[in-house]
């Protein structure tokens, strides 16, 4: 949702950002083909940030043709950036990204889907640069992190999916704490916070809603 309340969608089957306005119409902004977008966040500057994938190889075993990256554009669609290699120009950032979000310090969160069942959390400088991820090595063969998003004080939380919980992480990506467990959330997939209200979808259909302060629990 940007400033003025018009909400962006990345529309899978026709491959293409549309926009919904206040008062209920849809319409599409511009095409993404031949790739398919997935997560979706307004930047900072004012713009939209998504990540895109082909269909043409395995989903998550990129090959030599594959692309997997973020695009940051205008609200018209010009291109500003893409994200796909890190800073060697060949080593690819993702295997398939997911779920996107800005920090109030520029940096992206990235989910990074890794197979059907794992994901990690990529933190990523505003010029491209890895910063950190999410979790360590030996950890991510546990985790399927499903979204991600950031407090005002820069905090990031994700959602796991596989173990019904809700971190919250430091700018950094440090795990501080568990915010929500499987006592109160079932397979937690998407996020959303507004201020002091934290929304949580799960895997039966149901959207939840908490109090939020990263200094008490939910």
């Amino acid at each position: 949702m940007t400033d003025n309340n018009d909400v962006y969608v990345s529309d899978v089957w026709n491959k293409s950002i549309s926009r919904l306005s206040p008062s209920g119409s849809v319409s599409p902004v511009f095409s993404t083909a031949p790739l398919v977008p997935v997560g979706i966040c307004q930047t900072m500057d004012g713009g939209l940030l998504f990540t895109l994938g082909d269909t043409e190889s395995d989903f998550h075993q990129p090959n030599s043709d594959s692309r997997r990256l973020m695009r940051h554009v205008t609200l018209n669609g010009d291109v500003i950036r893409e994200y796909e290699y890190h800073e060697d120009g060949q080593t690819r950032l993702f295997a398939m990204p997911d779920k996107v979000t800005q920090n109030g310090n520029t940096d992206i969160c990235v989910i990074n889907t890794t197979s059907e069942a794992t994901s990690e959390l990529l933190i990523l400088s505003f010029s491209g640069s890895l910063k950190s991820v999410y979790p360590k090595q030996e950890h991510r063969h546990k985790f399927f992190l499903r979204d991600v998003v950031c407090d005002s004080y820069r905090n990031i939380i994700v959602s796991e999916a596989q173990k019904s919980s809700v971190h919250l992480l430091s700018s950094d990506g440090e795990f501080m704490r568990f915010l929500l467990t499987e006592n109160q959330v079932n397979h937690p997939h998407s996020v959303s916070l507004k201020k002091s209200t934290l929304w949580i979808g799960d895997d039966d259909g149901r959207v939840k809603v908490f109090q939020y302060n990263p200094y008490t629990k939910v």
